[in-house]
């Protein structure tokens, strides 16, 4: 069983030589990517802050962006703001993964019941989206409608004319 994230800081930090660190991040990745085989949802957004945790300190982590995709596509916000936090972080536009999340981040945009979910996916649209990138244009509609909101709530009538 993998470590929980504190005890992975605590651990990282107590390394006196960068072997020691590598041997430490070694470990805990074999025991993440483990954890993805055995498929258990329970942990999973857990795992995904440790690995995000081992992104900024600079090692690979290609192995979770799957994962980081299953968060997203959960029903329950704790996971949606992880899984959204870990698409911001580890991926970026240039991934071919990227295009299997746009249909999660396309519902959560059209989300009416709850406007936090809304928020993250416009953050992460924000976040790794440019003006030559590879997200789908059908993104964009939802994200502008999101985005041009006035105080009463109306969408401008420029914007219901397409």
């Amino acid at each position: 069983m993998a470590v929980r994230l504190r005890e992975l800081i605590r651990a990282v930090r107590a390394c006196k030589t960068a072997a020691e660190e590598r041997d430490v991040i070694a470990k805990e990745s074999a025991a993440l990517r483990e954890a993805f085989r055995e498929q258990d949802p329970r942990y999973r957004h857990r795992n995904i802050a440790k690995l995000m945790y081992i992104h900024m300190l600079g090692y690979p982590t290609h192995f979770g962006q799957m994962e980081t995709l299953k968060l997203i596509a959960a029903n329950g916000f704790p996971e949606k703001r992880i899984g959204y936090l870990g698409l911001m972080l580890l991926l970026d536009e240039r991934q071919e993964v990227l295009m299997l999340v746009t249909n999660s981040v396309k519902m959560d945009l059209n989300n009416h019941k709850n406007q936090f979910i809304v928020g993250l996916a416009l953050a992460a649209l924000g976040n790794i989206c440019s003006a030559g990138g590879a997200i789908p244009r059908h993104l964009s509609l939802p994200a502008k409608q999101h985005a041009a909101f006035s105080s009463s709530g109306e969408v401008p009538v420029a914007l219901t004319q397409h």
